[in-house]
């Protein structure tokens, strides 16, 4: 009996000492029992951590008498930007997605009115529009119409899925047209 007594405290002194012991986490791994291992973690970080203010203590910073003030940065001239192209109103930009895609989005508009240049009685599928602002557009609608006028004034809106109408003045009908230039 006192030597089982014995055995169990030399175990639990050797246990102590190997928990206090612990210089690496490894040794703390080693440990088979989940208490003992953690008490030896804890023990070991707790020295860790006190070795780390030690070393912080020692350092002491040097006391400054006068507040020192930073080296004023010199100033760059300014970069030389290059001449930039005009932005394209929203009139121009009006159907052009498909013709280019840009990435800045700009206001949008639902429509726009013109006048178609030349003379026009037949509109049909395949005929070019072309308006006073520069834009050509074809009509792509399989349906005609007889209607002759000069110079018309035009609207095109936009309608759903991309698509657009062309409508024309005295006209009580519109096509669907694409952009083409």
């Amino acid at each position: 009996m006192i030597i089982k007594r014995i055995m169990i405290l030399s175990a639990l002194f050797s246990i102590s000492f190997s928990i206090n012991a612990a210089s690496t986490a490894e040794d703390c791994a080693a440990i088979t029992d989940d208490t003992k291992r953690l008490q030896c973690y804890d023990a070991f970080l707790k020295s860790q951590k006190a070795k780390q203010e030690e070393s912080k203590s020692e350092v002491t910073q040097p006391e400054q008498t006068a507040p020192i003030k930073p080296a004023p940065k010199p100033i760059a001239p300014p970069k030389p930007t290059a001449p930039a192209e005009p932005e394209p109103t929203a009139e121009e930009k009006f159907g052009a997605e498909k013709l280019e895609k840009s990435s800045e989005e700009s206001k949008e508009l639902d429509r726009i009115e013109s006048r178609a240049k030349g003379n026009y009685k037949m509109w049909e599928r395949g005929l070019e529009v072309k308006l006073e602002n520069g834009q050509v557009w074809e009509i792509t609608e399989s349906r005609s119409s007889y209607h002759k006028v000069k110079n018309p004034k035009v609207t095109i809106e936009k309608g759903m899925f991309g698509s657009y109408f062309l409508r024309i003045e005295g006209l009580n009908k519109g096509f669907r047209v694409e952009r083409i230039k």
